[in-house]
């Protein structure tokens, strides 16, 4: 699934955004390489890119935790069609992974509840 933005008049360095989504970046990469083949591909410069792969969840799950889980599953959106896309990158460090799976839980569990009753919005 390709989602297209223009952003023309909202940065000066872009005239339109492709969000790709999949779950097989080779599928995300086939895109983009028959993307560039074409006309206007040839002709586009690209400015930035940022990788994403979606996957099954690792922390908020059924049964790692139901509660924050079903509240994530209920969450619709039923309004018009986008017009912006929100995109926030995450790193993981070392002090991330040297955590217990307990402690990492906590930390998603902690971040993503706040977010529960703004879901239907975004």
């Amino acid at each position: 699934l390709v989602d297209l933005y223009l952003t023309r008049g909202l940065e000066t360095n872009s005239d339109f955004f492709f969000r790709i989504n999949a779950y097989d970046l080779a599928k995300a990469q086939t895109f983009m390489r028959e993307f560039r083949s074409t006309t206007i591909g040839k002709n586009a410069d690209v400015f930035e890119t940022l990788v994403g792969v979606t996957k099954p969840l690792n922390y908020i799950s059924k049964d790692k935790s139901p509660g924050l889980n079903a509240g994530l599953s209920s969450a619709t959106y039923s309004g018009p069609a986008p017009r912006y896309v929100i995109v926030i990158p995450v790193k993981k460090n070392a002090e991330w992974w040297n955590m217990s799976p307990e402690e990492r839980l906590k930390e998603m569990e902690v971040h993503t509840t706040p977010t529960l009753a703004y879901l239907v919005n975004v």
